[in-house]
């Protein structure tokens, strides 16, 4: 699909290397669609928007995804976040509504910080790994962050204590229209020791050591973490 931008967005605290790599997959697998990047260092990545070093935490991701949206000229956005692989054949999705958010599947983790046997795990669906209107993607994200601060400095505190103090940030799609496509070769996420969430929840009985286009799990760990 031509119509789409892709909103690369970060805090820039993966290892330099590792998210040199990523970029280079998207800016590969992206091709020849527009990038925005926003960012919190500033990066040779498309457009690049620096907003500074405003702190890591969900609500600030969505904040730089917004930023991106507004940025953007396209009539579709996607986001890519700072340790995703994403495949060709994911961007040639074309949304067929204007109101739904549109998200991608299957996705796959790999915990590559862990020093046991390394599989990847399927997730559900993410909000990673979704296509949607940019003006309703602006709409929704307005709807989510209105009433917020512009920037929280920190990690989201635990979901029980955020909802007592009010500040917790409800999920991307909850509430939304949302509709899943399917793709043949997988998205993969990487989970590694700076990622702002150790762990996510996956589905039981989808562990595999080898994925379509990707390979092998160690194999990729290897030439992106190590």
């Amino acid at each position: 699909m031509n119509d789409l931008t892709v909103i690369y967005y970060t805090s820039n605290r993966e290892k330099p290397e590792f998210e040199k790599r990523i970029m280079r997959s998207l800016r590969h697998t992206s091709r020849p669609l527009p990038i925005i990047s926003v960012s919190q260092k500033p990066i040779d990545f498309g457009t690049n928007i620096c907003v500074g070093d405003v702190g890591r935490s969900a609500q600030n991701a969505w904040r730089q995804y917004l930023i991106g949206c507004k940025a953007a000229k396209t009539k579709f956005v996607c986001p890519a976040e700072s340790d995703f692989l994403y495949p060709k054949e994911y961007f040639r999705f074309v949304p067929s509504r204007n109101d739904t958010i549109y998200c991608g599947r299957p996705v796959y983790i790999l915990y590559a910080a862990r020093d046991k046997s390394h599989s990847f795990l399927r997730m559900r669906i993410s909000e990673a790994v979704s296509m949607a209107n940019r003006e309703y993607m602006i709409e929704v994200l307005e709807d989510q962050l209105s009433g917020k601060p512009e920037w929280r400095p920190t990690l989201e505190l635990k979901v029980e204590d955020a909802k007592r103090k009010g500040e917790h940030l409800p999920d991307l799609l909850t509430g939304f229209n949302v509709k899943r496509f399917n793709i043949k070769t997988p998205v993969v996420t990487f989970k590694t020791n700076e990622n702002m969430h150790r762990k996510s929840t996956h589905l039981r009985g989808g562990s595999l050591r080898e994925l379509p286009y990707w390979g092998d799990s160690l194999d990729l760990i290897r030439r992106y973490c190590r």
